[in-house]
């Protein structure tokens, strides 16, 4: 479909959706619709800038706005919802919203552990099972093994935590969303989130399962009459899992659940290095350093020794000029901000 019909239909749902039901204060942004070529916003085709680069939230002409990158094929209740993500967090940054993490700190920073993410998959079973109903106790000891691994862990879990509050709560608003639009679609979603935070293969990287640990999180504290909703700027899941005393990381299954972990961190950990060292291995040089690291795509972005990945895009700046290279990168670190080399992979 043309850029401009595709952005007819999605406006016309958007002007349907009751936005502020899902999230006090929540109103529609403009957005643009981009693909490799073509730019599309406010009625009209523009120039399309090194700004549209991604799915996310930009400033552009003084304002802020959503942006979308189509390929493939998206139902339009599913692009309409992830629309709706992305001006959330257009949302948040007009709000004033502080609780956002720094991702390249945490590339290098955050560890995993075994333990750590045996108690997170027992929080996903419990997060889960609230979705037929609030009981008391299974939220108490979600909250339990939550402030557990704040006290064990707590750099990675803060790092979590200010993921599942920016994420999460756009992917609440997302889920929400395909509830006003297509049941059968919010229902697909719902069992897509449960699927994938209970299966210990899909939780790495950490950082896209916070999408709906943190969705599934907001559903559990909204039921429980924990407000998650306002004031903006605060972190409401860290004051949450201080709320109750700590579990000692019992719970039934957990040898099993220990041992999947671990075997999904040898997993993943395995890939990792096997997609560093194609890229090394090609030797496919795109840049060559020193130069500064000023963004990459953190969706998925791995960490391998020195080495950092990032699909679709990398931004740097390198005598003086910044740019942006676009692709699928390996890239080689002197330090944490500066680039030795970047192949393509």
């Amino acid at each position: 479909m043309k850029l401009e019909l595709l952005y007819r239909s999605a406006e016309e749902a958007i002007r349907g959706l009751d936005l502020a039901r899902i999230w006090p204060g929540f109103a529609p942004l403009k957005f643009a619709l981009f693909d490799e070529e073509r730019c599309f916003f406010d009625g009209r085709y523009i120039e399309k800038t090194d700004g549209f680069c991604a799915n996310t939230a930009i400033s552009y002409q003084g304002e802020t706005i959503a942006t979308w990158r189509v390929e493939g094929e998206l139902s339009l209740p599913v692009l309409v919802s992830k629309l709706v993500h992305e001006m959330f967090h257009g949302f948040q940054r007009l709000q004033g919203w502080d609780c956002w993490a720094d991702e390249l700190e945490a590339l290098n920073r955050y560890e995993y552990s075994a333990e750590a993410l045996s108690l997170k998959l027992r929080e996903n079973a419990l997060l889960c099972a609230l979705l037929a109903g609030h009981r008391a106790g299974d939220y108490r000891e979600l909250l339990s093994h939550r402030r557990r691994r704040w006290e064990q862990y707590p750099y990675e879990t803060g790092y979590e935590s200010r993921v599942e509050e920016i994420e999460g709560s756009a992917a609440y608003v997302e889920w929400m969303v395909l509830q006003q639009l297509d049941a059968a679609k919010a229902k697909d979603f719902t069992e897509r989130m449960c699927s994938s935070v209970t299966d210990p293969k899909t939780l790495l990287p950490i950082r896209i399962s916070c999408y709906d640990t943190g969705a599934l999180l907001f559903y559990a504290m909204a039921a429980a009459g924990d407000d998650p909703f306002t004031p903006a700027a605060r972190p409401a899941i860290l004051t949450v899992q201080k709320s109750v005393p700590p579990s000692d990381g019992a719970f039934p299954g957990k040898a099993a659940c220990l041992q999947a972990a671990a075997d999904a961190m040898d997993a993943y950990q395995q890939t990792s290095a096997a997609m560093v060292r194609a890229a090394l291995d090609k030797h496919a040089v795109v840049l060559e350093g020193p130069a500064e690291l000023l963004g990459l795509n953190i969706y998925d972005a791995r960490r391998v020794g020195n080495a950092l990945t990032s699909r679709y895009f990398l931004m740097v700046r390198q005598a003086g000029a910044e740019k942006t290279l676009y692709g699928d990168f390996v890239i080689q670190m002197l330090d944490e901000r500066t680039i030795g080399r970047v192949y393509r992979m």
